[in-house]
């Protein structure tokens, strides 16, 4: 079942996702949270489902705009839930100091992993728990009448159990514009549209080149050179330097070779 409001059944969608996960984790307990019904603020269902007084949770959210939600619950709810993160059997009395800061660090580990979701969707809204007590509704019922509210049933150790969330309309308005802000964000600018009549480049005049001169071109020739001597040239008889030994190096080319190459070369 659905609420019908777009972006409050989004938020609803997350909230039981991450706490059927976290709660059953902690638990160790098969919590699946299903909305069934969803209407204005009526005491009368809540007399129908939970003993009475009963457990009233307020939740702080804090981001692009502050926004707060409450939560119902059976003390029987809250004493079982305490009592198995405890690693006990969850068939305990419940006890105000004992179960109920139990509870708030669970519901806190739900909604910090709500908000790293609620991130990813690129929406800002951190929750927090505020407030747990235990209430008499009848002194709750005139401030809330005005309030929604939200039917989450689950089975716990095979029984039924049920959170009832309570929200203004203001806060659902935020919760609304928040999840549009993100959309507007992350929206794709439309296509900027071209109206101007496209017209042909303009031809850049080059000035004319210069004439040149022709250049006239022959084949050079070159004079016989005659043998010059130096002056004071005297014949010198290159038989004396024959006997004298000298390295010499002849190279015949290069060439860049790897290693593994130059292993391969044989003789020759």
């Amino acid at each position: 079942m659905k609420t019908g409001i777009k972006h409050f059944d989004k938020f609803l969608e997350i909230f039981s996702e991450n706490a059927n996960g976290v709660i059953g984790t902690i638990t160790n307990q098969p919590i699946s949270f299903s909305m069934q019904e969803y209407s204005g603020f009526d005491l009368s269902k809540l007399e129908t489902n939970l003993t009475l007084p009963c457990v009233l949770i307020t939740i702080n959210f804090t981001g692009t705009n502050d926004f707060q939600m409450q939560i119902v619950t059976a003390t029987k709810t809250i004493a079982t839930l305490s009592d198995l993160m405890m690693l006990g059997t969850g068939e305990v009395e419940y006890v105000p100091e004992e179960h109920n800061d139990g509870v708030q660090e669970m519901l806190n580990q739900v909604l910090g992993s709500m908000t790293t979701e609620l991130l990813s969707e690129g929406v800002k809204a951190s929750g927090s728990v505020s407030d747990i007590a235990l209430v008499d509704m009848d002194t709750h019922k005139e401030v809330l009448k005005d309030y929604k509210m939200v039917e989450l049933d689950f089975e716990l150790l095979g029984a039924p159990a049920f959170f009832y969330m309570l929200i203004d309309s203001n806060s659902l308005s935020i919760v609304e514009s928040i999840f549009v802000e993100q959309e507007t964000q992350t929206a794709p600018p439309p296509p900027a549209v071209d109206n101007t009549i496209p017209t042909e480049p303009k031809q850049e005049k080059k000035p004319p080149l210069p004439q040149q001169e022709p250049v006239s071109v022959a084949r050079a020739s070159f004079a016989e050179l005659d043998d010059v001597k130096p002056s004071g040239f005297k014949s010198i008889n290159i038989d004396i330097l024959l006997h004298i030994d000298l390295p010499v190096t002849v190279e015949l080319g290069s060439k860049d070779m790897r290693i593994k190459e130059i292993l391969d070369l044989g003789q020759g």
